[in-house]
């Protein structure tokens, strides 16, 4: 009999807590603001806005998201405050974008907010992030007449596409990942809006977790270049090679890097061979009637190795100065290092590193150049 009773104890005690979770899980859908995006602008040192998209499911709202904005000093603070807004129950599991602007990421702020929304379990790590130059709040409060909803829009523009292959698309672990490795500095897109839509503008670049600089794509797709990204987006060039001007569009390229190292950090040298073959899809210039015969095309194809390899180096060199690794490579010689590697290191080996670049271009189409 005690062994019977034991069992029924037992039993009792598991159907009262699965129906205890139960009653705390059911929650009406008309209670609940799910937060899409969450943008952070710049007021002073001690005070931010917070101003988040929470899309409205109800076939009878008058607009498709809700748009709220509060100053706070805390997130969790800022939290508190928009559920009194909205009289709703706030939550972040479906959180999908968060926006910086250009201020509050060259004060050095990223980090923190980061790290709040990536210890709150709530918080799915494959949330995007990007800088905003200008006012996330007015981005968010923005009209784009044939994008009806902010969160959508936002979420699609920061995905992986052919033609923002230059985009890191930084996602939360990614960002965390970045800054806290002492072989790579952090890398976000620069996001803007013009008029009645939004653009990717280019990349942020950081270090010691403040932002120090923006690049263009051009210079954003050496970064995906030389990190062994296969495929990258639409390359243009301006030849400058006495035939006037000149501009090549490269379409659908694939992209192989080998990078050789000397593996001594104190007097750093890195050998460089980048393979790139794609489709010419575009040409203007005083060879656009000569580019018919295998000869004639070799010719562009040394052009472009030419522009491309010095591109690169005054790209590397532009690092060098701001002595900042987005690349990793510095990598190529903590692998080697004997000891526990820091960022004092990286600094010291990127400041003094020589590269020595080679690119080998194969144009396997004219497309349809006349």
């Amino acid at each position: 009999m005690n062994r019977k009773f034991k069992l029924m104890f037992t039993l009792f005690v598991l159907l009262f807590l699965v129906g205890c979770s139960e009653k705390e899980v059911k929650v009406p859908l008309e209670e609940v603001g799910m937060v899409g995006i969450m943008a952070f602008d710049y007021i002073d040192e001690d005070t931010t806005k917070l101003t988040v998209a929470i899309p409205q499911y109800s076939p009878e709202a008058k607009r498709n998201t809700q748009i709220f904005s509060v100053k706070t000093d805390l997130v969790s603070k800022g939290i508190v405050k928009i559920e009194k807004l909205s009289d709703k129950k706030v939550i972040l599991n479906q959180l999908r974008v968060v926006l910086i602007n250009e201020e509050y990421a060259r004060k050095g702020r990223v980090e923190k907010v980061i790290q709040n929304l990536y210890r709150d379990s709530e918080v799915g790590n494959k949330v995007l992030i990007a800088v905003v130059n200008g006012n996330g709040e007015e981005l968010l409060k923005g009209q784009y007449l044939d994008k009806p909803n902010i969160n959508f829009y936002l979420n699609d523009l920061l995905l992986p596409s052919i033609n923002t292959a230059f985009n890191p698309n930084t996602n939360i672990h990614d960002f965390i990942y970045t800054v806290t490795n002492p072989v790579f500095d952090p890398i976000l897109p620069i996001i803007e809006k013009i008029d009645d839509k939004i653009e990717i503008k280019g990349v942020a670049l950081f270090k010691n977790k403040h932002m120090i600089e923006s690049i263009t794509p051009s210079e954003a797709l050496i970064i995906q270049a030389l990190q062994g990204k296969k495929k990258l987006a639409p390359l243009p060039l301006d030849l400058n090679k006495g035939n006037g001007k000149e501009i090549v569009m490269l379409d659908l390229i694939e992209s192989k890097v080998k990078i050789k190292s000397n593996k001594n950090h104190k007097s750093p040298k890195l050998n460089i061979v980048l393979n790139i073959k794609g489709t010419l899809s575009e040409y203007q210039g005083k060879r656009e009637h000569e580019l018919n015969t295998p000869k004639s095309i070799a010719i562009l194809e040394d052009d472009i190795n030419k522009q491309l390899r010095k591109d690169i180096e005054e790209f590397l060199k532009k690092l060098k100065g701001l002595k900042i690794d987005p690349i990793g490579l510095s990598e190529n010689f903590r692998m080697y290092y004997k000891g526990k590697w820091n960022d004092k290191l990286t600094d010291a080996t990127i400041a003094k590193l020589k590269v020595d670049v080679h690119v080998k271009t194969s144009i396997i189409s004219t497309g349809t150049l006349k």
